[in-house]
């Protein structure tokens, strides 16, 4: 069967290291270092990027926007009339499995909001731009940046482990029944993005 999953688990012990360590910067910075931060990242911690809000959204009701664009010639997000740059052409176009990361969490936070509407709370939305957005939009475009980042070691990786001599399935213990369960949720987990 063509449709399963293959992982390739390399036998080499420094590369395995070397693709946990990426891996691990990866998963902190996509918790926003929350539910895990490798040996030198505080947990909680977001370091910044490039990305800064050059003019304030702003804060009055009848500033509050109701579009944003990109302009990728000039590296600069417009929110109604803020902006934030540089932004990269790759940062903004991000996507996850087709969903475009940064105009998708914009759309969700302008004055009529992106989604479907499925009770009157949805229609429960702040008065102005509140500054957490500014805030939250800086870590978000923080942690796209990282990212993207880090494609070329990524890449570089992928090409060794798949290159060099890997494990089969046949040769892995199956994993215990516990470790097959999904991760619990902690109480007053925070949602991301």
């Amino acid at each position: 069967d063509t449709r399963q999953v293959r992982v390739p688990l390399t036998r080499d012990g420094g590369l395995f290291g070397q693709v946990r360590d990426v891996g691990a910067r990866l998963l902190w910075r996509h918790t926003y270092g929350q539910r895990y931060a490798p040996g030198d990242q505080a947990r909680g911690a977001v370091d910044s990027g490039a990305a800064r809000c050059i003019i304030a959204v702003p804060s009055e009701a009848d500033g509050y926007p109701e579009s944003f664009r990109y302009d990728a010639g000039a590296r600069t997000l417009y929110v109604g009339e803020g902006q934030f740059a540089p932004v990269a052409p790759e940062v903004y176009g991000f996507e996850l499995s087709g969903l475009k990361v940064a105009p998708s969490w914009l759309g969700y936070r302008m004055k009529r909001g992106a989604g479907r509407q499925s009770s009157p709370l949805d229609e429960i939305r702040p008065a102005v731009w509140p500054a957490a957005y500014t805030a939250e939009l800086l870590e978000l475009l923080w942690t796209l940046e990282a990212t993207t980042a880090l494609y070329p070691e990524q890449a570089r990786l992928l090409e060794a482990v798949v290159g060099g001599e890997g494990f089969t399935a046949g040769e892995l213990p199956p994993a215990p029944r516990g470790m097959r369960q999904p991760p619990v949720r902690p109480a007053g987990g925070k949602r991301m993005v």
